[in-house]
């Protein structure tokens, strides 16, 4: 049940509750459903194991670094609209993670995103086929010749094109999840004819960023099958075919084209100056500028200075590290059992009688791959299960989990999703979008099944979580300044 209400919820986000639930949505029924989904979720709470996971804590964190910035701007009034702005977004990884196990339950999520999508391009393209221009799925957009074309959009939070495309360029690695080798037919129903109706709708969005960061999506996917030079002609072509078809809606896609929004990003880092620690206020950005941030980085570190950007990017590092990780086919030891390095293959049956504890563990070079060192303790050694412990709880779980092969593939596919989604999240000013804890969460799910198989090393520990966080949050903002500053140079 708790898998059927996240699935619900996550639509309903998406579509939009009018959309979707008509007249209903005036008794907030999205509440509805997130609170029974966390009901029918709490039961399977503690076999998650969601505090051994970094990105819970980094979660936390954010929420007060939402709190803490909008205390500072003086007006408590704004405090719980902007926590319950942030919350319900947040809310899914934790749904994810808690609900979903297994590849079946990854291909339902990843079918839940593209039917949103797919019902959203149809009723853009059916309105622009009508002449229906003031349709809500549609948007109008000053060309550079002072006419207009129109972009399609989704409702609620991708109700701007930019938004919609970087959910479909992200979602198309995932719809991957459903190829079978060997299966033709199957391939083009279930995965090339919904993946070519993803890049119309990007298309259709005429978005710069979208076109961007689908070219990263196919050089990082074909790199690993024809090489990096060979994929980037591919990807160099298909830019060239992309100008050809208008793709832009008849505008530039280069660095000068989008001065304005690297005016943008010289404003976000000015208030960065003014407010470097809590920020401006979650959501506030664009009460200083005319427009949004258009970026990422910087709309996060000027609404919520860099004690919410360290949070942020504690919640994405150790996630691409997970994939990462889960992505490579390596046997490994049993690892500690640290609060950041939990390790979910906990029945692994035990030979000696003596325990090990996080403090023993201790590389060995007796046979030259890893193991653990066990030092006895004064307390009696206690039994463990013989199989992980989710496995034996919960009916849900099939039988014949996915191969350690099927795994790491998923794990590759998840990368190549987190590489679209940033990349367009690079042009865009979408730090806390549903999408990212998704996404999150989802690579969570690939890297539990890799723990299980122990074809994945632990948890990264928590020092190296909270350093590494700290140094990639003023690499960010550092890269953030260095772009400025060269765009600065060569504009005069």
């Amino acid at each position: 049940m708790g898998l059927f209400l996240t699935l619900l919820y996550i639509l309903t986000a998406y579509l939009g509750p009018e959309t979707l639930w008509g007249p209903l949505y005036e008794f907030h029924i999205e509440i509805i459903i997130a609170t029974l989904a966390l009901v029918a979720s709490l039961p399977r709470i503690q076999e998650s194991k969601l505090f051994a996971m970094p990105q819970t804590f980094a979660l936390i964190g954010m929420v007060v670094a939402v709190f803490c910035s909008m205390v500072m701007t003086g007006w408590l009034g704004s405090i719980l609209p902007a926590v319950l702005g942030f919350i319900p977004n947040a809310f899914t990884f934790f749904l994810v993670v808690v609900n979903f196990r297994t590849k079946r339950h990854l291909q339902l999520l990843a079918l839940t995103l593209f039917v949103v999508s797919a019902f959203t391009i149809f009723r853009g393209y059916s309105a622009l086929r009508a002449g229906d221009y003031t349709n809500p799925y549609l948007m109008p957009q000053g060309s550079e010749e002072g006419g207009f074309f129109y972009r399609l959009r989704g409702m609620a939070f991708i109700n701007d094109p930019n938004d919609f495309a970087q959910v479909m360029v992200s979602l198309i690695p995932c719809m991957f999840f459903f190829w079978k080798k060997g299966n033709l037919p199957r391939n083009i129903l279930f995965v090339l004819i919904p993946v070519g109706w993803l890049i119309f709708g990007m298309y259709l969005t005429h978005s710069r960023g979208g076109i961007v960061a689908l070219l990263a999506v196919v050089v990082f996917a074909a790199r690993r099958k024809i090489g990096t030079i060979p994929a980037g002609i591919i990807a160099a072509g298909l830019f060239a075919l992309t100008s050809v078809l208008g793709w832009s809606g008849g505008r530039d896609v280069s660095m000068e084209a989008g001065a304005g929004r690297m005016e943008a990003w010289a404003e976000g880092i000015d208030l960065l100056k003014s407010h470097p620690l809590f920020g401006v206020g979650f959501g506030r950005f664009g009460e200083y500028f005319f427009i949004t941030a258009h970026n990422t980085v910087v709309v996060c570190a000027a609404e919520l200075g860099m004690f919410g950007l360290f949070w942020w990017v504690m919640f994405i590092l150790p996630t691409i590290r997970d994939a990462t990780a889960s992505s490579r086919m390596e046997k490994v030891a049993p690892a500690e059992d640290d609060v950041f390095s939990y390790d979910r293959a906990i029945g692994v049956r035990r030979e000696s009688a003596v325990p090990m504890t996080w403090q023993s563990l201790q590389p060995s070079a007796a046979n030259g791959v890893n193991a653990a060192v066990m030092v006895e303790e004064t307390n009696p050694p206690r039994e463990q299960p013989a199989a992980p412990l989710h496995l034996a709880v919960d009916p849900l779980v099939d039988e014949q989990s996915s191969s350690p092969e099927e795994i790491q593939r998923l794990a590759r596919l998840m990368l190549i999703s987190i590489v679209g989604y940033f990349v367009a999240g690079w042009f865009l000013s979408r730090a806390y979008i549903m999408t990212l804890f998704i996404y999150g969460g989802m690579v969570q799910v690939i890297y539990g099944m890799a723990i299980d198989k122990n074809i994945a090393p632990a948890r990264m520990r928590a020092f190296k979580v909270v350093q590494y966080s700290a140094i990639g949050s003023v690499g960010l903002i550092l890269v953030v300044y260095l772009m400025l500053r060269f765009q600065h140079l060569t504009s005069h």
